[in-house]
């Protein structure tokens, strides 16, 4: 029970409590003065159960004084503070439940409830002992009884408190209390906390440091005297949930206050993504990392300054760090796209282009299995079994990969074609039977818009397959067509006009000189056939179009100027009479006057 003292002055309740909240955040920023956790010079003796419950009980008889003793001195005093020594005093219990913690198997407590949980188990195992007693000591075995023994546990009789040898691990071949008993020690010691105390017990320890603010007096014991804190009036005890009223009134303030700070970095992110400005877009890891920094101070001020216990204990301690390695995969997976958008914006390529995709994808990758490290290490910290988990991902991604074949290959395509680079974005590119220009490569396919002004998207995995004729990069663009002459064009006029299409071209700023060829090439069936075949060295299609039309103009010009015609199809039909005689009559086209054929 906790004595209370006479003080000089008095300090309204209200009052305290609001400046107390205030300091709490002042003096967890600094450090809590026993968030130090040395390893203990002199360990237990965990050779035998005789050895282990011994130390055990040594280690414990010697920190009470030093914790729960000393306090109470301090509280029977007129002192407002604690002195150096008890400090110093302080610090070496903490470093005695450390070493008794030692005597614990704690391997099936999450390494997020590890901390607080093993510090109140060992409190209260100690006061089950307190209460049930214990057999006398020859009567554990010692090391060479446990030799002898098939089986290498030992149980507390009448009890079902085991302390067991530990077969793998680091700690293999040691006896600790086993971590069946570590896991129902809460439950143990619920049956016998209304028992009787037996003589020399340390009586009152674990209701005093669970439902008494001293986790909040210790935190700030070198602002506000320790007393201010712990002499609280006793309707502030009122237990709901197994929390006193003043521990809930500190839960809804570091949660309210943890909540604003978060809304906070909310609104900031929302104001600084609407700047126009380029590092807007790392706005958005304001959001998590405000989740990140917030949820383990939270946890901090819930387990060991406030501890809480019980089923909220239980609960709050996992979903807080659950929620803190979720927000870190968060920030990681806006870190990975800010970053590449970043680089795409230094390097000025297009946001559409192949090289800012394959950024895109790189920087996916990675963030990609960063965040599945952090899921598998949060796994384990809240007990979830981290091999297991890899075990499942394993498991799970094969299922995927089967039932998703057809997506990893057009994936894997794409990064092919991101890779190898077979075209770029805006060139003109023929794959089977379509023919377009390339408007966006993806993770999974890619798009094309056709002459024809059509969307054609096509997965990456047929890209990849298919024979693709990139037209944009060729050095040269050739012009093959054929002129056909009428038949009744003279051999003369003939030769003149080849003479005259060659030096249009030649001529021509554009074309390659070194490869024209104007032909007199073959005799149709209804026209003189003349091939020219060039080359022009253009940038794009547009030019290439343009130059083909500068060059047909001056080729009609030239026809319209040497009286050449160029030749249409015709057909001719033969007649016979019945008097023998041949009529032919020569069809053309609609609204042409029809010539007879030379025959």
């Amino acid at each position: 029970m906790i004595r209370k003292t006479n003080l000089s002055f008095c300090i309204p309740k209200p009052c305290l409590a609001a400046v107390l909240l205030a300091l709490w955040v002042c003096q967890l920023l600094v450090g809590p003065a026993f968030a130090g956790e040395a390893n203990p010079l002199q360990p237990i003796d965990t050779s035998s159960p005789r050895s282990t419950l011994l130390g055990f009980l040594r280690v414990m008889n010697e920190a009470y004084p030093k914790g729960y003793g000393l306090l109470q001195t301090y509280l029977a005093s007129p002192r407002l503070y604690l002195s150096p020594e008890e400090v110093s005093t302080l610090q070496e219990y903490r470093s005695n439940l450390i070493t008794a913690e030692r005597s614990l198997d704690l391997s099936d407590l999450s390494p997020s409830m590890a901390r607080e949980s093993s510090r109140r188990r060992t409190i209260q195992l100690k006061e089950i002992f307190d209460r049930i007693g214990l057999p006398p000591l020859e009567s554990v075995p010692d090391e060479q009884a446990m030799a002898k023994e098939e089986f290498k546990r030992w149980a507390v009789p009448g009890t079902d408190i085991h302390i067991a040898r530990i077969e793998k691990g680091p700690r293999a071949g040691e006896y600790l209390f086993s971590a069946e008993t570590v896991a129902q020690i809460p439950e143990f010691y619920d049956k016998v906390k209304n028992l009787p105390y037996k003589p020399g017990a340390t009586a009152g320890w674990h209701e005093f440091g669970t439902y008494n603010p001293m986790g909040v007096a210790l935190a700030l014991y070198e602002i506000v005297p320790p007393r201010w804190v712990v002499d609280l009036p006793l309707w502030t005890r009122a237990s709901f949930f197994d929390q006193p009223l003043w521990r809930w009134f500190g839960i809804v303030t570091v949660l309210g206050v943890g909540l604003a700070a978060i809304l906070l970095c909310h609104r900031l992110s929302r104001h600084w993504a609407g700047q126009a400005t380029s590092a807007s877009r790392w706005a958005d890891l304001l959001r998590p990392i405000s989740v990140v920094v917030v949820s383990p101070f939270v946890v901090l001020v819930l387990t060991d300054v406030l501890r809480i216990s019980g089923i909220i204990y239980q609960v709050a301690t996992p979903f807080l760090w659950t929620v803190f390695y979720f927000s870190l995969t968060w920030t990681v997976w806006v870190a990975g796209s800010a970053v590449a958008e970043s680089v795409i914006s230094y390097e000025k390529l297009r946001a559409s282009s192949i090289d800012s995709q394959l950024i895109r994808l790189v920087l996916r990758l990675m963030t990609t299995v960063m965040a599945t490290a952090i899921l598998v290490a949060g796994a384990d910290q809240v007990g979830l079994p981290a091999y297991s988990v890899l075990a499942g991902l394993g498991v799970g991604g094969l299922a995927v990969a089967l039932a998703a074949q057809q997506t990893l290959a057009n994936l894997l395509g794409s990064i092919i074609i991101m890779v190898e680079k077979p075209f770029a974005i805006g060139h003109w590119i023929k794959v089977k039977d379509m023919e377009g220009i390339v408007e966006d490569v993806g993770f999974r396919s890619t798009r094309i818009r056709t002459f024809y002004d059509s969307l054609v998207t096509i997965p990456s995995s047929q890209m990849v397959s298919s024979t693709v004729d990139n037209m944009e990069l060729r050095e040269y663009r050739q012009i093959k067509t054929l002129l056909n002459l009428t038949y009744d064009t003279p051999v003369e006029k003939i030769e003149r006009f080849i003479g005259g299409v060659r030096h249009i071209i030649e001529t021509h700023p554009d074309t390659r000189k070194d490869n024209i060829q104007v032909v007199f090439n073959d005799l149709a069936p209804n026209s003189l056939d003349i091939l020219m075949n060039f080359f022009l060295k253009v940038p794009s299609r547009m030019d290439e179009l343009m130059g083909r039309q500068a060059i047909l103009l001056d080729i009609l010009r030239l026809a319209e100027g040497m009286g050449v015609r160029f030749a249409f199809p015709t057909q001719t039909l033969h007649i016979e009479s019945l008097s023998g005689e041949l009529r032919t009559i020569s069809d053309g086209p609609v609204g042409l006057p029809v010539k007879p054929m030379r025959q």
